[in-house]
């Protein structure tokens, strides 16, 4: 048996060109932590990074609760060339953890879903990113069928607001209050327009 057979074997999965999708498990526990500890990960990110292990048990119950109630949400992503490595994580969600009632509210209202994507500095500036998120609005709108996809980011984090520009995502406001990294920054494309554009 060949590793990426191996590898996916007992794990849900799907795939992009260079990458592969894993639905979150217990596995990814000591990655989820290492990724979102990093102080280089968390530069724009206002809560700063994880300090425990704990945090990042916290988080993957949340993300496998959605799992569970939906059958999607965010994934852990590796490499096909090496699947058994986690890189980063990212994908879609409703009941983002971060963002508090208001944002999981104003999503369910619009039917709409947070992109979020949180990499390894080690493979920064190879589009895995890029490509997980085409993957991520590919089946937020042709499998889900969601009406709108959501960014957030701040407005000092200028290499986020370029990666959601590219892949189509319009600055639609400014939302919360003030902070030393900048406004929040919404962005937004909706199903039409994504289909008019990449269909």
């Amino acid at each position: 048996m060949n590793t990426l057979i191996s590898a996916i074997s007992n794990r849900e999965h799907s795939f992009s060109d260079r990458l592969i999708f894993y639905r979150p498990t217990a596995d990814d526990i000591q990655a989820i932590f290492n990724i979102h500890a990093n102080p280089e990960t968390n530069h724009f990110n206002p809560q700063g990074p994880m300090t425990t292990l704990e945090e990042a048990h916290s988080v993957l119950a949340h993300w496998q609760t959605e799992w569970d109630e939906k059958q999607w949400g965010y994934w852990s992503v590796a490499l096909r060339s090496d699947p058994e490595r986690i890189i980063g994580f990212g994908g879609i969600s409703n009941r983002p953890r971060f963002g508090g009632n208001a944002l999981v509210e104003r999503l369910q209202q619009l039917h709409a879903a947070n992109l979020y994507f949180r990499f390894s500095p080690e493979v920064w500036g190879s589009g895995y990113a890029n490509e997980m998120a085409e993957k991520a609005l590919e089946m937020a709108f042709n499998q889900i069928g969601l009406k709108v996809v959501l960014g957030l980011t701040r407005e000092t984090n200028a290499p986020s607001r370029r990666a959601l520009e590219r892949l189509g995502l319009k600055f639609k406001e400014m939302s919360g209050e003030e902070h030393e990294l900048g406004a929040q920054y919404v962005y937004s494309i909706e199903a039409e327009t994504y289909r008019m554009k990449f269909l």
